[in-house]
Formats: structure tokens, sequence, C-alpha cells
């Protein structure tokens, strides 16, 4: 009998019937974490859900998505350390691109609809395909598109998608651009000046260099802490560049004074945007309905 059972767990090792438990999602992602924790002490990784990450290296933050590395994992094509190895290397060479002035040296700029239309056209028009469109931009809604320049002293030039994929910042572009954002707004000094509206509710303008004002839209903590007073959330108008209009969106007559003001400055100024104000629903920009 003893023999037999010998021969029955043999057989099952030699069959691969007796195999070790496949971690799930949760558990890969949890692992992970045990091991960062191990290998970058000095850096907090919190989970946003299976295989997802989020930390912050060198003041910038930082996405981790583990999709890939755990389909490697379940196809056993690596073992478990080199997998967790592989994405340790990708975080650390995030950490060093994150301390160059390339990735140091990104803005934000808001574009409308229009800007991303017409470069299109004229690139048609010079025989390239759409995809060939040097500029890297990402929709914020149905008027606005999220672009970034490389702006230094010595000049001031768009992003291209060639520049995303040679820093490898495609996922974490945006968070690099809010935080140079917030640094430059911390270091330059910005204002909230209280217009008189003459008795139409709380509207304040803001002012930065006459270059960055509407990038103000994209920089949340920002906002959350500005020394401001109105009635709802936030609603911001930004006509043009260099004009930004803030007010709530439970002050009717502030915000439809502000409405017109914006309109107005959208037809009369320079690098026009939208006519239109904004209020952050859900972590979106949406459109402002009196």
């Amino acid at each position: 009998m003893k023999k037999m059972i010998l021969l029955a767990i043999i057989s099952l090792f030699a069959t691969g019937a007796y195999t070790a438990k496949v971690m799930t999602q949760t558990e890969f992602t949890m692992a992970f974490v045990q091991y960062l924790s191990k290998e970058l002490p000095e850096t907090q990784f919190s989970v946003v859900s299976d295989l997802r990450l989020y930390g912050s290296v060198n003041d910038y933050e930082l996405n981790v998505f583990l999709d890939n590395a755990f389909d490697v994992y379940v196809s056993e094509s690596q073992t478990i350390n080199e997998v967790f190895q592989s994405q340790l290397n990708s975080i650390k060479n995030h950490a060093k691109t994150f301390a160059t002035e390339d990735v140091k040296a990104i803005m934000p700029v808001i574009k409308p609809k229009e800007y991303i239309l017409n470069a299109r056209a004229q690139m048609a028009e010079a025989g390239y395909q759409e995809d060939e469109l040097p500029l890297y931009y990402e929709k914020l809604n149905e008027d606005l598109f999220l672009m970034y320049v490389f702006d230094t002293t010595e000049s001031m030039r768009f992003v291209s998608p060639e520049d995303v994929e040679k820093l490898d910042i495609k996922s974490s572009i945006e968070g690099i651009a809010k935080r140079n954002m917030e640094l430059y707004f911390e270091k330059i000094g910005t204002r909230f000046d209280e217009i008189d509206t003459r008795g139409n509710g709380r509207i304040y303008m803001f002012a930065v260099d006459e270059n960055y004002e509407a990038s103000v839209l994209i920089t949340n903590n920002f906002l959350k802490h500005a020394n401001i007073t109105v009635e709802g959330e936030p609603v911001l108008f930004l006509p043009a560049r260099n004009f930004v209009l803030i007010t709530g969106s439970k002050d009717s007559k502030a915000t439809r004074l502000a409405s017109v003001l914006a309109q107005k400055a959208y037809s009369e100024l320079g690098y026009s945007i939208s006519p239109y104000g904004y209020v952050n629903q859900a972590g979106q920009w949406q459109r402002f309905k009196q």
C-alpha cells in the first residue's frame, strides 16, 4: 500500500498535475508592494487597484502598471524574482529620467480643438499622415486639448511623440507637467485678483506671467489651496492664454457675468482658447452649464 501511494505521488509530479498555486492579481500586487518596501524603503507606494500602484519619485508622481508583469508571471517564462527585478529596474530608470533637465523643463499648455484640427490639415496638405503629427497631445474634453512644451531659458518647443517615447514618460508626463507648473507658480508668484462686479457675485482674475495663466486648469492641488472664496465648485473661464476668470458654480450672477466677459475676451484677445466655463466633475473638466 505504501509503495502504491509513493508511486501515485511520483506520478503526479511527473505529469505536472501537482503544481504550485498561481497568485491572483491581488496577491501579485501585494507581493510586489512588499518587495518594493524592501528594495526601495525610502519610497512609498500605494495600491490604486489590482496591478496598479501609485508613488512619488524625485518629487514627481509615478503610476506603476503591472499588467504585463503579471502576464509574464502567469506564463512562467520568468521566475517571480526575475519579474519583480524587471519592474524594479523600470522604476529606477524612471527615477533617473525624472532627474534630467529635459523632464524638469516640461510645461503644460492648453490649446483649443481648432489648433489640433488646423495642425492636422496643414500636415495633410504637406503630404503627411495624421499619425505623423509631430505634437504630443491629450484630449481634455470636447473643446480643449492638453499639450506640452520644453521651456528652457534658451528656447521653447512642443514635446513630440518621439520625445515621450525616448524619455519613456507616456504614463507620467501629465503628472510631471502638473508638478513643474506648480513649482513654477510658487517660484514666480501668482495673484487671484477679485474684480469689481458691482454686486453681481464674486469673480477672480488669475494672473501669473501672461503666458501660463490657462495652464492653471490642470494644477488641481494649486487651485485647492488658492486663497479664494467661491460659492459651490470653482468654474474656470479661459478665453485666452493669458486671461482666466474663476467664480463659483452656485453663484448664478457671477457665472452669467463671467460668461459675458469671457465671450468678449475670446473674440478680441490673441491666443484665444474657449468662450466657455469649465467645472471639474469626477476628475474631468466639463463645460459648465448655467
